[in-house]
């Protein structure tokens, strides 16, 4: 009898646990749910936009008429562009075009481009190179452009400026000058004649300017002798 009861008892708690049991699983199969509603909601907003232009891509592709000529053109002139690197990129990486330009007068490079320190203690920076020149050769246009200045710096000579397609070019320490502003030079052109320094030595001061910025003359001038 004692036996009964319990066993009455027994199964009591035990259907009272399975119903609690069961309504959490059904809880926690009605919030999974919800969760899968709102993401597919989520995802159905997000990816709308997206979702139309493949639409438009697949539906432009199927209805487009392929031609060889036209639009093999356009697949060349894409790659083009993507072969192609701004000058500024190519200035700050330090790439410069493989063909370089003649140098502007043969001679020895003695002064080099960049910082110089001196002894006691002084620092200059060299916007350029100074050459000293093969006999009495006279400095020329490394390429054709449009003299843009020529200025008087005194004791210092004449220092003519020349605009290229793609840079500047800056020829100094001038006796004479044989071009005038405004003037269309080509390759080769005298630039004009050099004077003598105090120790009665000739030397062109030469510069390359880039988008505002000098660089250095012998990664674009090909340079044979150097000290």
């Amino acid at each position: 009898m004692y036996r009964k009861r319990y066993n009455i008892r027994y199964k009591g708690i035990l259907n009272i646990l399975k119903k609690r049991l069961h309504y959490k699983r059904q809880l926690n199969k009605v919030i999974a749910v919800l969760i899968i509603l709102i993401l597919i909601l989520l995802l159905k907003v997000i990816n709308n936009s997206i979702s139309s232009n493949i639409i438009q891509i697949i539906h432009n592709s199927i209805n487009h008429e392929f031609s060889i000529k036209k639009d093999g053109k356009m697949i060349i002139d894409y790659g083009k562009k993507l072969l192609m690197l701004p000058e500024r990129t190519l200035s700050v990486l330090n790439i410069t075009n493989s063909t370089k330009y003649p140098p502007p007068i043969p001679g020895t490079i003695y002064n080099p481009f960049g910082e110089t320190r001196h002894l006691d203690g002084r620092t200059i920076f060299n916007n350029g190179i100074d050459i000293i020149p093969d006999g009495e050769k006279e400095p020329v246009s490394i390429e054709k452009g449009i003299v843009k200045s020529i200025e008087d710096r005194g004791t210092k000579g004449y220092f003519v400026t020349v605009e290229h397609e793609n840079m500047e070019t800056l020829y100094g320490y001038l006796a004479l000058v044989y071009v005038k502003e405004g003037e269309e030079i080509e390759l080769g052109t005298k630039i004009g004649t050099l004077g003598t320094n105090k120790n009665g030595n000739s030397y062109l001061h030469f510069e390359v300017w880039i988008e505002g910025t000098p660089v250095d003359p012998l990664n674009y001038v090909n340079f044979k002798n150097k000290l």
